[in-house]
């Protein structure tokens, strides 16, 4: 009978095992030691954000911060400048989000979301188009080349997010409302917002693709958990005032003066935290 047992048992674990080598069958494809198919982020979805009462909101305040993709700890959201089989930059993963995927579709020229833009005027506005004319006859065209905005010429990130302290959970919380690619056009050199956001209609794009983990590659962060977990440096451009102005419009005399303003607000936010508490 104990014969049989055990035979049993190694035919068992002889399955199993066997099972276990099938599971794990690699190809090219798969660029690594693990499947790619079962891999987390093909599979992931959008947590939805906590019941936020209104009662519960005792105080709030609103940012707009500047994410400077020249700084190392930004580099995540900067490379890779063409996309790679395993990840591509932020900014391909909004304008494919918009122009090829549909899943992002609140999309608006401003930051106070009150003009949309169709994925037509989103392709016409990362794509610009040169005409040479014949100089010998105004009327006729030689050429017409296409001038397209790519990732490479993304030099910031501005998001606009609301800080606030939740009086039920006795914390407080930030919440991203929008994000804007700063471009610079490869023809004219000018710098401007390409286009504006509206961060929940763009969690699902974010959350589907990964961003480069430089301490651990098999740790990998979704774009929105990297938000969401504040993983980037950013400098404060704007908070909500009564002039409706910027500090760039008020602080003036250089730009030093701007970055020791946005930190003392970064410094006012958190003392207003600390001072909350009793001890």
């Amino acid at each position: 009978m104990r014969r049989i047992v055990l035979g049993l048992m190694t035919i068992g674990l002889m399955a199993v095992a066997a099972h276990s080598a099938q599971a794990q069958i690699l190809t090219p494809q798969d660029d690594g030691i693990i499947p790619d198919p079962p891999k987390h982020y093909h599979h992931n979805q959008v947590f939805p954000y906590p019941h936020l009462r209104e009662a519960d909101m005792m105080w709030s305040t609103r940012h707009w911060e500047r994410i400077d993709l020249r700084e190392k700890i930004n580099h995540h959201l900067y490379y890779p400048i063409v996309p790679i089989p395993d990840r591509k930059s932020l900014y391909d993963v909004l304008v494919d989000g918009i122009l090829n995927e549909g899943t992002i579709i609140e999309v608006f020229a401003d930051d106070r979301f009150e003009i949309p833009l169709t994925p037509e005027q989103v392709e016409n506005y990362a794509a610009k188009r040169d005409t040479l004319w014949d100089p010998e006859d105004a009327s006729r065209w030689l050429a017409v080349d296409t001038i397209r905005v790519t990732a490479k010429d993304v030099l910031a990130y501005e998001i606009k997010s609301d800080w606030f302290f939740d009086k039920q959970r006795g914390e407080m919380k930030n919440r991203i409302i929008g994000i804007s690619p700063v471009v610079k056009n490869p023809k004219t050199g000018d710098i401007y917002n390409l286009f504006w956001v509206w961060f929940p209609d763009a969690r699902y794009a974010l959350a589907t693709h990964v961003a480069f983990n430089p301490q651990n590659n098999a740790a990998r962060l979704t774009y929105d958990q990297v938000f969401h977990i504040r993983f980037f440096n950013s400098t404060i451009i704007k908070q909500d005032n009564v002039y409706d102005r910027s500090i760039a419009d008020y602080k003036r005399n250089s730009p030093m003066d701007q970055l020791l303003e946005a930190q003392e607000i970064r410094e006012n936010l958190r003392n207003f935290e600390h001072d909350l508490w009793e001890y």
